[in-house]
């Protein structure tokens, strides 16, 4: 009896999809996918030594009661091809009575062998061997190849190479270390936390009274300690110069930056979707939205980035401009408009609440906002539109300017058609610019002042304690002056012109008041 195996029935789509074909569509083996025509003899792949580079490959040959030492020419797994260095040379059959291969030290082959061919090449007599007593793994000198040229991400495994690898700093290093473990526990209690809460709670709208309690116990438990974080960090970095700089950065990016990104402010000046930092919606975070983000760990970390001291400072300047702009309305009488221009605009807080909160206007005013985003124009006109006619057609008037930064640098008569102007200000723009570009401007704005006319021009103070995450996390680098260093360049555009400093609350981003006389 003949006994048949129960063969289970496959579909040729499940063979074609486990990379076989069906029964009707078998191929011969030498039809295969690699084969080279219909093969049916094999010979093991064989290497040179340049194949096997960098390993070096030593050859040591014992026969007819000699030792010599031979150059490799190729081996494969069943034998090699020497470069044979005495004058005797063995015939066809001959048995070696021992044969050594190596590379770098570590022996491949130590056993017998017997000659199978003899070759030349040049001037050299090339002699095959093949292994008498077993095959070699040729695996085995490529994976010692690979371990030995492997670089991964530096040059060496000891890391003491690595980008982010350096010696002293520890208090840098172990301020970012606890910091991390410090997120790490707060991602994961906030995961717990936000598990048992409401979602209208955690990222609802409404004005709920557990919301609010939710955000005033942050403010007053897990804000502080981030704040307190970001400052010492800071302190830290300041001790290392340039260079050392580079590399405390790559060690912070490399421990907290995923652990920062949750947080929309930092994600959004990190990542720049309109391609500068500070954009306007980073703005409004800083304004208004200080509770965003995906998670709860996310908003916190939003909410505490939002409470820092350049934050705080970023409305500070904003209430400093909202100040001025409600003292010029006092002083409009019917007649002549009173001209305000904003440089940078950006969303216009300033503009916005200046408008919702100024009671009388005796007379005329006209806003010009100048900004080269078009996306920060759009918002603020759509905003301060209702506004504005809350208060009577005709009575105050804006005009939105889109140009280019560089045109405003370079071209003096950029407002020759809404000036001159009574007040011109702006708050973040100098941050960027370097003396010469700052020199010009400042006298170019002073020159579309009516005479007694102010522009203020805000400049972020070295104090700033976040600019370790500015510059390791954001890629965000201001250039920053003293007061003493912002009346310097002042003097240098209008040597005869009145300065002043104007201070905000915070101290770290006051303006240079220039005055026309």
């Amino acid at each position: 009896m003949t006994l048949t195996p129960d063969v289970p029935t496959v579909s040729g789509a499940a063979l074609r999809g486990a990379g076989l074909q069906s029964m009707g569509e078998i191929r011969e083996y030498e039809e295969l996918e690699g084969a080279q025509g219909r093969e049916i003899f094999f010979r093991p792949e064989r290497y040179r030594p340049e194949d096997l580079l960098p390993l070096t490959s030593a050859v040591e040959v014992s026969w007819d009661g000699a030792v010599e030492i031979c150059q490799l020419v190729d081996i494969s797994a069943s034998g090699v091809g020497l470069a044979w260095s005495g004058d005797a040379i063995p015939s066809v059959g001959a048995v070696l009575q021992r044969l050594t291969v190596g590379f770098d030290g570590h022996v491949l082959y130590d056993g017998g062998a017997r000659v199978t061919s003899l070759r030349r090449r040049g001037d050299a007599q090339v002699v095959g061997v093949s292994f008498a007593d077993a095959l070699v793994s040729i695996d085995d000198v490529l994976s010692l190849r690979h371990v030995v040229t492997w670089r991964g991400v530096q040059s060496d495994l000891s890391f003491g190479q690595a980008e982010w690898s350096i010696e002293g700093h520890e208090a840098f290093r172990a301020h970012v270390a606890e910091f991390r473990l410090f997120l790490e526990d707060a991602e994961e209690a906030f995961r717990k936390m936000e598990a048992d809460l409401p979602w209208s709670v955690v990222h609802g709208e409404a004005d709920l009274p557990a919301r609010r309690a939710l955000i005033e116990r942050l403010r007053a438990e897990f804000v502080p300690q981030v704040l307190d974080r970001f400052t010492r960090i800071d302190q830290a970095m300041r001790r290392a110069n340039r260079a050392d700089n580079e590399v405390l950065k790559a060690f912070s990016v490399r421990h907290l930056h995923q652990l920062l990104m949750p947080a929309p402010l930092l994600h959004r000046t990190r990542y720049k979707p309109l391609g500068y930092p500070g954009d306007f919606e980073s703005m409004n975070y800083m304004y208004f939205r200080n509770f965003e983000g995906a998670t709860l760990y996310g908003k916190a970390l939003h909410l505490a980035s939002c409470d820092s001291l350049p934050a705080q400072a970023v409305r500070a300047r904003k209430d400093v401009i909202k100040a001025r702009l409600l003292e010029l309305a006092r002083e409009t009488r019917p007649g002549r408009p009173v001209r305000i221009a904003s440089v940078a605009a950006g969303p216009a807080q300033e503009t916005l609440e200046f408008l919702l909160e100024v009671e009388e206007i005796a007379g005329p005013i006209e806003i010009v906002l100048f900004d080269q985003d078009k996306q920060a124009l759009s918002f603020a006109h759509r905003r301060l539109g209702p506004a504005v006619e809350s208060h009577g057609r005709g009575l105050i008037k804006l005009v939105f300017l889109h140009d280019s930064i560089k045109r405003l640098l370079h071209d003096p008569t950029l407002f020759a058609d809404q000036g001159p102007f009574d007040f011109i200000f702006s708050s973040g723009l100098y941050d960027y610019l370097r003396i010469p570009t700052a020199v010009t401007l400042t006298r170019n704005l002073h020159l579309q002042l009516v005479p007694g006319g102010e522009a203020y021009v805000g400049n972020m103070d070295p104090a700033n304690p976040c600019r370790w995450i500015f510059e390791h996390h954001l890629d965000w680098t201001l250039i920053y002056r003293s007061q003493a260093e912002m009346l310097g360049f002042g003097r240098q555009a209008l040597p005869d012109a009145p300065l002043r400093i104007a201070e905000d609350r915070t101290r770290i981003n006051p303006f240079l008041v220039v005055t026309r006389t």
